[in-house]
């Protein structure tokens, strides 16, 4: 019986621990072998959605494919028809109603990014701020 207590405590111990450690996550590390797509933005427009932006890029405007205001493909990857995996958008343009760190963050080169409050179709980019694209598994 003592055996069993014990085995039943440390289970309730590590699975306490468990729950309380998933809380908090850590912020995804991007390193050069993982797939991501990093644009900088240098632009005097202040309406110019992200979607604009990289439509007037040579080098960016056939690499993504946008359906009903998601981005759904980029450089023929696309998002897993049940979204276990997909095209995740993060921005340093840390003004509030732009991103927030709440809803997921990334390290890329030793700086962290925010989640973008919206979509490719409908954020809107500022001078100087960068936006990835990361694929991610869920």
């Amino acid at each position: 019986m003592k055996k069993f207590l014990t085995l039943l405590l440390t289970l309730t111990v590590i699975v306490t621990a468990s729950v309380f450690t998933a809380c908090k996550k850590d912020p995804l590390v991007i390193k050069e072998s993982d797939t991501y797509v990093v644009i900088n933005v240098e632009t005097d427009k202040t309406d110019l959605t992200l979607a604009s932006y990289m439509s007037s890029l040579s080098e960016y405007k056939d690499m993504f494919v946008i359906n009903n205001g998601m981005v759904v493909s980029i450089n023929g990857i696309e998002n897993a028809k049940d979204y276990s995996a997909c095209w995740m958008i993060y921005t340093d343009d840390y003004r509030e109603d732009f991103s927030n760190s709440a809803w997921g963050t990334i390290v890329y080169k030793e700086k962290t990014y925010n989640s973008t409050a919206f979509g490719a179709e409908s954020q809107i980019v500022k001078d100087g701020c960068t936006y990835i694209f990361v694929y991610q598994t869920f």
